[in-house]
């Protein structure tokens, strides 16, 4: 019987995207909670790409702001490899949608965006920002020809 292979993505990984899955995905069986899931991806999505111009933009630190709303301990419905695959399909996804050749940070910050929903507006006010203003900011550098 011939073993089957699964892949991810149809469209070729940009080095800064390959980086941010690498890391998060290491990351990820370590989070205690959605929010820490979400903590574990803002990390090197921070650091890298377009992505990480864009959080950086916002003033989007390595840790949550003293005044903010303590984080939630609401666990994850899916298995971290689970998550893993689900964010970088729904980053294809929209890398094509785009007709992007390949898959961007941005189009990664996007797909965290999308997966984790309200927990992740929560996480982004923790660290002063809103998905408002990030929207705004991934826009421009859309519009600009950003891809990483």
């Amino acid at each position: 019987m011939a073993a089957r292979t699964f892949s991810m993505t149809s469209l070729s990984l940009s080095r800064d995207a390959v980086t941010v899955l690498g890391l998060a995905g290491t990351a990820l069986p370590y989070a205690s909670s959605v929010d820490d899931e979400i903590e574990r991806w803002l990390r090197p999505l921070r650091l890298y790409g377009e992505a990480g111009a864009a959080l950086q933009g916002l003033g989007v630190g390595e840790a949550r702001n003293q005044e903010s709303k303590p984080p939630q301990s609401k666990t994850s419905d899916t298995a971290p490899s689970e998550t893993l695959h689900v964010v970088t399909t729904e980053a294809t996804r929209i890398a094509a949608e785009r007709g992007a050749a390949t898959v961007g940070t941005l189009d990664v910050l996007r797909a965290v965006m999308e997966h984790y929903g309200a927990d992740f507006e929560r996480a982004l006010e923790g660290h002063s920002g809103t998905s408002a203003e990030l929207s705004e900011q991934l826009a421009a550098r859309t519009a600009s020809g950003g891809s990483d």
